[in-house]
């Protein structure tokens, strides 16, 4: 039977359930909302667009957190070659992680009833703040739930002089994690002020800190399937990081634009938004480098779909679609419409989201013992959910592109009901492409939560587990040939000139003629931008991975499904 090397690893298996069972009620939120935005009064006075939108956004920060949570549990012993220290305060955490669940989600409804339980000049039980809804009595808990977690890495971790770059990575990352928290627990009366630093926790945690241990999760995972080098993946997480950092911090100002801050930040929170995608085109290159550098086959298929998926979300939803909302230009008209959700759902689901369901599929066989499993169920939900979750983004950000058009730039009324028939064929296709994204969450949270307990495929004889056997495999040719790094930088370079044709597009609203009334050219570039790129983006993944198989024409091929930890580490 394959073990892990550390028996508190597997402390992270009821995080990774969590994250499971949350993952699927925002869902369920999701869906509500969708059916809302169709029909407005649908559960009006019993559950409001309001309510449901702020339990979708705070469950899905929750269950991201918790894959974060158990990804480095389980690989904190692997990187210190050492049990996690203080066990009992993981636990502590687990059960602190669930109060905060069940508190966010219960004093969400007050603010429907406008309850925020001021006391002492501070709303206790529900702030309000978007993205930051939870009230000062959970934000000191889960302050105190970032310190623990913190403490259990930093002692895990072994002599400061003995770390590497991944080391450094996790080790800021969830230091600043606990920092970068602080900023959120006080209450401004100035709105502009608010906002300031509210957008210091959001902007600082999601493009700052959250990338930070991105970066450095993906780096490890790497190392674990594929054998690749730790000091080569390592050189590839410092420049990363180091990207992230000179980017990110004045990148915040493009938070900055339109709420009373000084004009000149329009100039440089472009130039430095602007600067963003570097990291993340660096990290999309140093993924392609580490899954070819044997031209050994995949293990593990779910497990590396997802890490891709997770790398090339990260590069079209925070990336290009990240560069073409946040110049001043563009941004003017982009702001709080559709499109930000276009950005914003591919970003924070596909780079943090699909990282943590990656981890739950190398991680959860390890730890329930299983020699091998069923691969396919696994492959379908990756591909339900990649597919579901690009047509839901491009269906928002069409959308996106009549609202800017009939509210900002005709100044047609919201409420009056000009806008919203306008927009009504993009807001069908949400709930079309949101049932394709749910049923692969249903399959995906099925197949995690049930395996192990349901019949195993491909399990090996144990006398002969481990042993490895040379099988000659004839070269594979068309689609699923090798994928050379100069096909996959032409597909870089189709993402990115689809990319440019959506800004410009976004640039034309600034135009006389379509501010005169005339939507042909923006609607044009979004016609051809947002289908162009959501089928580059489909058919590079798809491309990727059907090119897995085409190894050489003599491969060495494990009898296990998949490699120990300690056997990857190495």
């Amino acid at each position: 039977m394959i073990r892990i090397e550390y028996e508190t690893q597997r402390l992270s298996l009821r995080f990774f359930m969590v994250m499971l069972v949350l993952f699927f009620f925002q869902t369920g939120f999701g869906l509500l909302l969708a059916a809302q935005h169709i029909d407005p009064m649908l559960l009006s006075g019993v559950f409001n667009f309001n309510v449901v939108r702020a339990e979708h956004t705070n469950l899905g920060i929750l269950w991201i957190l918790s894959g974060f949570i158990g990804t480095i549990l389980f690989v904190g012993p692997l990187l210190s070659k050492r049990e996690l220290a203080s066990p009992w305060l993981i636990k502590f955490l687990f059960y602190a992680l669930i109060a905060i669940v069940i508190w966010n989600v219960g004093t969400q409804v007050l603010a429907q009833k406008g309850i925020a339980g001021w006391w002492l000049g501070q709303p206790w039980l529900q702030e309000g703040l978007e993205y930051l809804e939870a009230g000062r009595l959970a934000d000191i808990v889960i302050l105190i739930g970032f310190a623990i977690l913190c403490y259990v890495v930093l002692r895990t971790f072994p002599r400061l002089r003995d770390w590497n770059e991944i080391h450094w990575g996790l080790g800021i990352g969830v230091l600043a994690l606990t920092a970068v928290w602080v900023f959120g627990l006080f209450f401004i009366e100035r709105l502009d002020l608010q906002e300031y630093f509210r957008w210091y926790v959001v902007h600082y945690w999601v493009e700052g800190v959250w990338e930070v241990i991105h970066i450095s999760l993906v780096g490890f995972l790497v190392v674990l399937m594929f054998g690749a080098n730790v000091k080569t993946v390592g050189y590839a997480v410092f420049w990363g990081i180091s990207l992230v950092w000179l980017s990110g911090l004045l990148g915040n100002a493009h938070h900055y634009f339109w709420i009373g801050t000084p004009e000149f930040w329009q100039f440089w929170g472009s130039l430095f938004s602007a600067l963003e995608p570097l990291p993340l085109i660096f990290c999309f290159w140093h993924i392609y480098l580490d899954a070819h550098h044997d031209r050994k086959p995949i293990a593990n298929k779910p497990a590396f779909a997802f890490l891709l998926g997770s790398v090339v979300l990260e590069q079209v939803g925070a990336g290009i679609l990240g560069f073409t909302m946040t110049f001043a230009l563009t941004n003017v008209w982009s702001h709080g419409t559709w499109i930000t959700l276009s950005h914003a759902h591919l970003a924070l689901f596909g780079t943090f989201g699909m990282l943590g369901l990656a981890a739950a599929y190398y991680a959860v066989p390890l730890m329930r013992g299983l020699r091998g499993f069923d691969q396919r169920l696994g492959t379908l939900a990756f591909w339900l959910v990649f597919t579901g979750m690009l047509g839901l983004a491009f269906a928002f950000a069409i959308g996106g592109t009549i609202q800017v058009f009939v509210y900002r730039t005709l100044g047609l009324d919201w409420f009056g009901g000009d806008v919203s028939p306008a927009m009504q064929i993009a807001k069908l296709q949400v709930p079309v492409f949101g049932l394709i994204f749910t049923t692969g969450v249903a399959l995906l949270v099925f197949d995690l939560l049930t395996m192990g307990h349901r019949g195993v495929a491909g399990q090996a004889d144990p006398e002969t587990a481990g042993q490895v056997h040379p099988v000659a495999i004839a070269p594979m040719t068309g689609w699923r040939r090798l994928l050379t790094g100069w096909e996959a930088g032409l597909w870089l370079l189709g993402m990115w000139v689809f990319g440019a044709v959506i800004t410009l597009g976004l640039l034309s609203f600034n135009l006389s003629g379509v501010r005169g009334g005339s939507p042909l050219f923006p609607y044009l570039m979004s016609g051809i931008g947002y289908p162009g790129l959501f089928l580059v983006t489909l058919f590079f993944v798809w491309r990727f991975l059907a090119s897995l198989n085409a190894r050489g024409a003599v491969q060495t091929v494990s009898r296990d499904a998949g490699l120990s930890a300690a056997q990857a580490a190495e």
